[in-house]
C-alpha cells in the first residue's frame, strides 16, 4: 500500500505491529487471516466501525486515565486512544500485558476475536429488537452510544460466553435504569456530560465476576440522587421531546406484554414506517374549554404537557384529532390509550389481571381535564417504577 502512495490506517498499523511480534510463521498467518476477516465484518456494519470497535475495546479494558474536568488539563489514555490507538498500544505494552510472542498471539487470536464478536453482536442488538437483549436496543434508540464501552469493560476475556451474555444483559439494563432516572429529573444524558463518570465506572466494573458486578451496579442505582418515586412532575418540553415517545412506548409495551399481547415497541418509536406514531395530547390546545378548572394559560399549558395527558397515536389520527374534544377522539390504537375508555375494562380479563397483579390505579374517564391528568400522571409514575425497577438487575 505504501508503494502505491496510500497511507496506512491506524487499524492497519496496529495489525502490523501485533503480527510482527509473533515469532511463528504459521501462527502469524492464522492471526493475520482472523484479523482481516473480522475487520471486513466490522466494516460491513458501517463507516469507521472497525476503528470505533478498537477504541471502545482498548478504553474499556485497558485505559487508566481520562482528561480531568478542569482548565488546561492534559489528555490521558482515553483521549490518546481516540487520536492514535496504534501508537498508544506500542507505548503501553506493559499495561496491555504484551511481553512475549505468546502474549501477542493471545491478544489477537483470543482477546481481539472475543471482543470483536461481542461488539458485532452488540451493534446488531442495537438495530434489531432481539428477545433477551432488548435493553441494548432501548439504549440505542435513545442514542446512548457509551453502552458499548461500559459493556465491554465488564467482560473478562477468559470467561464463558454464557457469563459474557449475562453481563451484556445486566450492564445494558443498568444503563437503561440509570439514564431514565436522570431523564425523569431533567438531568442531561448527553455524551460529553456523562463521559467522565461513565469512564470511572468502566474502570470500577472492569472484568468483575458476575455476582460482584451485579452488586456494584445495584449500589450505583440505589445510591443515585434521582429516583422514580421522587419526581412530582414530568412533562413535554424542549428537552424531553427527544425521549417522550420512547418513554410512552415503554409504558405501553409493559402493559401490553403484561396483558398477553406481543411487543409493538419498535413500531411505537420507529420513524421510517408508513404511518409512524406521534405524541398525542389527550386534550386539545384550547384553554377556554378548561378555564373553570385551570384559570391561567400558563397553568393550562403546564397541565396539558404533563405526561399524564399524553399517549401515542398513529400520525394520521394525531393530526386529524387536532381540535377535537376528548369525547370525539377514538383512542383505541394501543392499550395505554385505550385504558381511558370504559370499553377497555369489559371482556378484557388479561388486562384486568395485569392491573390487579400490579395494583395499578387504572380507571376510565368520561370527562378528561386537569384532575384526570394528575391522576394519570400518578398512574404513569407507578408504571415507570415497575418498568425501570432496580429489581431488573436481578
Amino acid at each position: 500500500m505504501n508503494d502505491r502512495g496510500l497511507s496506512l490506517t491506524p487499524t492497519e498499523m496496529l495489525k502490523g505491529f501485533l503480527l510482527s511480534k509473533i515469532s511463528t510463521d504459521r501462527v502469524r498467518e492464522q492471526a493475520n487471516d482472523l484479523w482481516k476477516h473480522r475487520i471486513l465484518e466490522l466494516k460491513e456494519l458501517g463507516k469507521e466501525e472497525e476503528s470505533d470497535f478498537i477504541k471502545n475495546w482498548l478504553r474499556a479494558q485497558y485505559a487508566d486515565g481520562i482528561r480531568e474536568r478542569k482548565k488546561d488539563a492534559v489528555a490521558q489514555d482515553f483521549e490518546i486512544i481516540g487520536q492514535s490507538f496504534h501508537k498508544w498500544v506500542r507505548e503501553h505494552i506493559d499495561l496491555v500485558g504484551l511481553k512475549k510472542s505468546l502474549d501477542y498471539e493471545d491478544f489477537v487470536q483470543k482477546q481481539f476475536d472475543k471482543f470483536s464478536l461481542i461488539y458485532i453482536r452488540l451493534k446488531q442488538y442495537a438495530t434489531e429488537f432481539t428477545p433477551g437483549y432488548e435493553h441494548v436496543y432501548y439504549n440505542a434508540n435513545r442514542n446512548f452510544t457509551l453502552q458499548f464501552q461500559l459493556i465491554l469493560a465488564a467482560i473478562d476475556p477468559a470467561e464463558s460466553r454464557e457469563i459474557s451474555d449475562a453481563k451484556i444483559r445486566l450492564v445494558a439494563r443498568f444503563m437503561d435504569l440509570s439514564f431514565t432516572r436522570r431523564i425523569f429529573h431533567y438531568r442531561t444524558v448527553d455524551y460529553s456530560s456523562i463521559l467522565y463518570n461513565l469512564f470511572l465506572l468502566s474502570k470500577k466494573i472492569r472484568r468483575k465476576p458476575l455476582p460482584e458486578l451485579r452488586e456494584l451496579l445495584r449500589e450505583e442505582i440505589t445510591g443515585m440522587e434521582f429516583q422514580l418515586d421522587t419526581f412530582t412532575y414530568f412533562g413535554l418540553n424542549g428537552y424531553t421531546i427527544r425521549y417522550m415517545r420512547h418513554i410512552l412506548g415503554r409504558l405501553t409495551e409493559f402493559i401490553e406484554v403484561g396483558s398477553g399481547l406481543p411487543s409493538h415497541f419498535v413500531h411505537y418509536v420507529s420513524s421510517d414506517i408508513k404511518n409512524p406514531y406521534d405524541i398525542e395530547h389527550v386534550i386539545a390546545n384550547h384553554h377556554i374549554r378548561y378555564q373553570k378548572e385551570i384559570p391561567t394559560e400558563e397553568s393550562f399549558q403546564h397541565t396539558r404537557n404533563n405526561i399524564g395527558g399524553l399517549v401515542l397515536l398513529p400520525r394520521d389520527k394525531n393530526r386529524s384529532y387536532n381540535d377535537m374534544t376528548y369525547d370525539q377522539k377514538d383512542l383505541g390504537e394501543n392499550l395505554l390509550a385505550r385504558s381511558l375508555n370504559p370499553d377497555c375494562y369489559r371482556n378484557n380479563p388479561q388486562f384486568l389481571r395485569f392491573v390487579e397483579l400490579h395494583n395499578l390505579p387504572f380507571k376510565p374517564y368520561d370527562h378528561f381535564g386537569g384532575q384526570a391528568i394528575q391522576e394519570r400522571m400518578e398512574l404513569y409514575r407507578q408504571l415507570a417504577s415497575k418498568v425501570w425497577s432496580v429489581d431488573m438487575l436481578e
